[in-house]
């Protein structure tokens, strides 16, 4: 191929995705990043105005005015010359058959290397029609698979079809019928509803599978030229097994064995391993967006924290939606917007304070190593360490939800009924849990933490076969440490000058305590003994000469 610019322009909703691959590709000059967008109206506008030699396409993307098929015949219209090529994670094979009927050039998949990427991009600029292929053999046993359809299948793809429709009404409704400025507040809202609606649909509801009769075949059948079958994660390596550990462990019974209070012990044993497996879950599927983000560059952004907050959005909209929702009081509108609402609040009180997160996740997607300190009270191995700071990463992300909850829902008898403890129920002793919560964020806040800051050590709650411990290691808080201010700066302080005279105090009581001993023993008891000593002498006496009393005289006679 000729040395010419390739021009690119890329479709997919996820926009940290979108960062990733143009700062992966800036790496190859050839290439060149027309522009990049989160829905198909944009596209076809910058398609309209540059010249694009291929659009990445992600399929489960969804537009209230297009969808694939129909944006797929506009750009031929508009630019016959331009390909498409779909890039997506999990993509059955009977979505490939039905687009590639429509036409589409070709399916890449998320999780591939960027040098098998750009080669299947070049085949496709060039004329190539790029899709999975499989051999006569593998086709006659694809002819005996039996698709597997269940009625929530069904239920899906009805109702994501009729909320299509319904946004298809209200987006001509918007844009055709001028209407007052509280009525467009209101076709807004019911948008923003039905979006929400379908996204939830999307991630609740399954989708058609095939049952096929051995998994060499499936991986078989999935698999393209040069591309890697993956199922949920893209990536394999030790952070794997760091994950299905955990996923093991969730399993075990999950009781608080330790001092320290949590969220979500208020929740019955079924709904807490519920929500920590729903975290996990979604921390696996945020980083199989990012794993394929391996580039040096990615090593100088530092803020991990909206990572953090995008684990605990997602979680806690399906974990609410699923058990708060209750359309007469709240509706998937208004549960989005407690969400945002709340988001920042969670953040700086939970979130912003999980310790070692963006080493933990600078590991798993960059593959840096862990620094580890040997000085850590727990002695944990590197292996160990890194599976304690991801527990404890879930149990704190599963916390933040647990505190929406209380503080929105926590008197809803039906949210009572389905997700917390009997012996915990009543008003009277939620009101007390949440006192004693209440209690332990202030001891942490202005005792504990310092007091750990001071102590160069982090608190990490972890997974264990006979319920949730903790532990504490060892990390460099100096920073912190500097930065304290008034109480808890005042805690440090105490906690020095304790430090400072506990010797001298050691020092004085044991020699006080030497000197009373000396004279209660050496000389108060030598006194008190010969006292004793003496009344006892005088009480024998007095005993001898009444048990014998005294000879009579004898008289002298005279003769």
């Amino acid at each position: 191929m000729s040395d010419r610019l390739i021009s690119l322009l890329f479709v997919d909703q996820d926009a940290i995705f979108r960062l990733g691959l143009a700062t992966i590709l800036s790496n190859y000059p050839q290439w060149e990043i027309i522009d990049q967008t989160d829905n198909l109206t944009d596209a076809l506008t910058q398609l309209s105005n540059n010249q694009v030699d291929l659009i990445t396409l992600d399929p489960n993307l969804r537009d209230e005015t297009l969808t694939v098929e129909a944006f797929y015949q506009q750009i031929k219209e508009i630019s016959p010359q331009t390909k498409v090529c779909l890039l997506s994670y999990d993509l059955s094979w009977e979505q490939q058959q039905e687009f590639r009927e429509i036409g589409i050039e070709g399916y890449c998949h998320k999780g591939d290397i960027i040098e098998v990427l750009l080669e299947n991009w070049q085949k496709i600029i060039e004329g190539e029609i790029v899709w999975p292929v499989i051999s006569s053999s593998q086709l006659s046993e694809l002819d005996r698979v039996i698709p597997k359809r269940n009625w929530l299948s069904k239920v899906r793809k009805s109702g994501i079809e009729q909320i299509n429709k319904n946004l298809q009404l209200i987006h001509e409704n918007l844009k055709n019928h001028p209407r007052s400025t509280w009525d467009k507040i209101f076709w807004q809202g019911r948008k923003r509803e039905l979006l929400t609606a379908r996204w939830l649909v999307e991630q609740l509801l399954p989708v058609d599978v095939i049952v096929v009769p051995s998994p060499k075949t499936n991986s078989q059948i999935m698999r393209t030229n040069n591309l890697s079958s993956i199922g949920t994660l893209v990536a394999t390596g030790e952070w794997l097994t760091i994950f299905q550990k955990t996923n093991d462990k969730l399993e075990n019974d999950l009781k608080n064995l330790t001092e320290f209070l949590l969220e979500i012990d208020i929740l019955k044993p079924e709904k807490k391993q519920e929500i920590l497996t729903l975290v996990l879950k979604q921390f696996e599927r945020i980083i199989s967006d990012f794993k394929f983000i391996e580039t040096k560059s990615m090593q100088k952004s530092r803020n991990r924290l909206s990572i953090l907050e995008r684990l605990w959005r997602e979680s806690a909209l399906i974990f609410l939606s699923k058990y708060c929702l209750n359309e007469q009081q709240i509706s998937l509108e208004d549960m989005e917007i407690l969400v945002e609402e709340n988001e920042e609040l969670v953040s700086s009180e939970i979130l912003q304070k999980i310790p070692c997160f963006p080493e933990l996740f600078d590991y798993i997607v960059l593959n840096n190593e862990l620094e580890t300190q040997e000085n850590n009270q727990a002695n944990l191995s590197p292996e160990k360490k890194k599976e304690t700071i991801l527990h404890n990463v879930i149990i704190q992300v599963a916390n933040g939800i647990i505190a929406l909850i209380l503080n929105y829902f926590s008197n809803n008898e039906e949210v009572k009924k389905n997700l917390y403890n009997i012996e915990m129920a009543s008003s009277r002793e939620i009101a007390k849990f949440r006192n004693r919560l209440a209690w332990e964020y202030r001891k942490k806040e202005y005792w504990q933490e310092p007091k750990n800051i001071f102590e160069s050590q982090y608190r990490l709650f972890f997974f264990t076969e006979e319920g949730i411990d903790c532990t504490f290691v060892y990390y460099p808080r100096q920073r912190e440490l500097e930065s304290l201010r008034g109480l808890r700066w005042t805690v440090t302080i105490l906690l020095e000058i304790r430090d400072a005279i506990s010797p001298l105090l050691r020092s004085l009581v044991g020699t006080v305590g030497t000197t009373l001993v000396y004279i209660l023993t050496q000389v108060i008891g030598r006194a008190i003994g010969l006292v004793g000593k003496g009344i006892l002498q005088g009480i024998g006496n007095s005993l001898s000469e009444r048990d014998y009393p005294n000879k009579p005289r004898k008289q002298n006679s005279k003769s």
